[in-house]
């Protein structure tokens, strides 16, 4: 369907895109029961942000114009061309309220490509009513919630009004200093003055990036990486300096040869099951990566969201735990392996670095719910934690097994992936023809999402890659989903050759 857009209009393009609906359905070129284009498909036949033809849709909705339904999409209402041209008439008989146009006025940073990178992957992985591979959640129905419900009273009972003011900045000493314990036992030199606990581990890259990062600077960081780490540094000016990934985690020999040449002020690396690919850096790597940070006096920002969820293999230690020079900053949280409404994470460094990041935390929330800290570190000190630690372990461990089965399956010939012995999730590579966003298009009419590979690139993105998230799917939900996923690539494929097949046959002059 045409829509001729007046992007100097000061008509905001969504309601444009809203009233070439409403004219075609009064002119009977969109009837009843029919079908609109999808968000992406539109959006990228008028060259605007999906968001945009997200909000036109939302408009006919609230008026009752369309119908939307999960998995099959947006259709013209059943109604009466009557009711849409009193609709029409009502709104043209209203003084029309001058709206405020937002188009244009966001910064630079907002409309950033690493930015529409989270808006994309935050509106895959919060749909509803679809088997979802994707987002970083936990599995709900193992959530100890009677246990943490009764650890919140304690808090209560025992400390009173306290837990309702504004507690230290760095957080309740307790937690803290059973964190410190907690790392200590891991071989970690830290104490509670180390630590700052955080609104999640994300709020924690985001006080590094401010109290390290000037603009200009550049950070070295693993390619692909978890996109959240890539907005918080970019948000503060940051260069991103790709390193690769394999099956041992950062490639540890290519970071040596560029800083030959360049001086990052930090390296970011997921030194366990990496956020996307779901490999570990080998213990030969991480020595190495902390002889070179020494070498170079270069800051290693870990991020462990899971390396206490490793039901594969022996353990690997962290790196702050071989770190005996203070380079490593290291950051985790507990919102993979518990409770993720907690927003809880923390922070372990050299003093000085925490009292950088304590002044920063101070000007962006002040505290980190008392309440909640007091809480979790009720619930740790009696054990529930490392309890529930046990019970989920197997859970994903099964998830992960059958994930892998549905891959050697249902997915074509060529297809790769990886194996991770722990974590959340894993890696998987198409042949080289298929696309993920149109295989993401393609189930998601069927109600099957994940999240596209390319979203969690800085650089050189593989447009045939995605990522499989198992921690909050069922078993029967793996075996549908992946199910819908492998055919439907299968069948992608089947088309791919069969054009190829025919356009080399069109190619080929007999020989006569």
């Amino acid at each position: 369907m045409h829509v001729p857009l007046d992007h100097h209009s000061r008509t905001p393009v969504y309601l444009q895109i809203k009233q070439a609906v409403l004219e075609a359905i009064r002119e009977g070129r969109l009837a009843p029961g029919a079908r609109l284009p999808a968000t992406r498909e539109w959006a990228r036949q008028l060259g605007v942000n999906r968001s945009t033809v997200a909000m036109a849709y939302d408009e006919l909705l609230a008026d009752g114009v369309v119908e939307s339904f999960v998995g099959r999409g947006t259709f013209v209402a059943r109604q009466k061309l009557a009711e849409v041209a009193r609709l029409d008439e009502r709104a043209a008989r209203r003084t029309p309220a001058r709206k405020m146009v937002w188009e244009g006025m966001f910064s630079e940073r907002a409309q950033s490509p690493v930015v529409e990178s989270l808006l994309d992957l935050y509106q895959v992985s919060t749909l509803r009513d679809v088997i979802s591979f994707s987002g970083s959640f936990p599995d709900a129905a193992s959530f100890p919630t009677r246990e943490f419900r009764n650890s919140l009273h304690f808090a209560e009972r025992t400390l009173g009004d306290e837990i309702y003011r504004y507690g230290p900045v760095a957080g309740y000493e307790r937690l803290r200093e059973y964190l410190a314990q907690r790392m200590r036992e891991s071989g970690s030199e830290v104490t509670a003055e180390n630590i700052i606990v955080t609104s999640g581990s994300q709020q924690a890259l985001d006080l590094i990036a401010r109290a390290l990062i000037s603009p200009g600077d550049t950070v070295a960081i693993e390619n692909p990486t978890y996109p959240g780490a890539m907005t918080a540094f970019a948000l503060a000016g940051a260069r991103l300096l790709p390193i690769p990934v394999d099956e041992d985690g950062l490639c540890v020999d290519v970071l040596e040869n560029v800083l030959k040449v360049q001086r990052p002020k930090l390296v970011y690396v997921v030194p366990s099951f990496q956020n996307p690919t779901g490999a570990c850096l080998s213990w030969e790597r991480r020595r190495r990566l902390l002889a070179l940070a020494r070498e170079h006096n270069l800051p290693i920002v870990e991020d462990d969201y899971g390396s206490h969820l490793r039901f594969d293999g022996d353990a690997l230690p962290h790196l702050k735990a071989l770190d005996d020079t203070e380079h490593v900053i290291y950051v985790s949280n507990f919102s993979k392996s518990l409770l993720p409404g907690l927003r809880i994470g923390w922070c372990a460094a050299a003093r000085p670095v925490i009292a950088r990041l304590t002044a920063f935390k101070q000007n962006n929330d002040i505290t980190t719910s008392p309440l909640l800290q007091a809480a979790l570190w009720d619930f740790c000190r009696r054990k529930r934690y490392e309890a529930h630690l046990e019970k989920i372990r197997p859970i994903y461990r099964a998830r992960r097994d059958l994930m892998l089965r549905r891959l050697a399956e249902d997915f074509p010939a060529e297809t790769v992936w990886t194996q991770p012995a722990g974590g959340l999730f894993l890696w998987v590579t198409l042949p080289p023809s298929l696309d993920a966003t149109e295989l993401l298009y393609q189930v998601r009419q069927q109600g099957v999402v994940f999240s596209r590979g390319r979203l969690f690139y800085s650089d050189n993105p593989k447009r045939n890659t995605l990522r499989l998230s198992y921690g909050h799917v069922t078993l029967e939900q793996i075996e549908r989903g992946m199910r819908v996923i492998g055919t439907t690539a299968k069948a992608m494929l089947g088309r791919a050759t069969g054009r190829t097949a025919e356009r080399f046959h069109s190619q080929t002059v007999p020989l006569v």
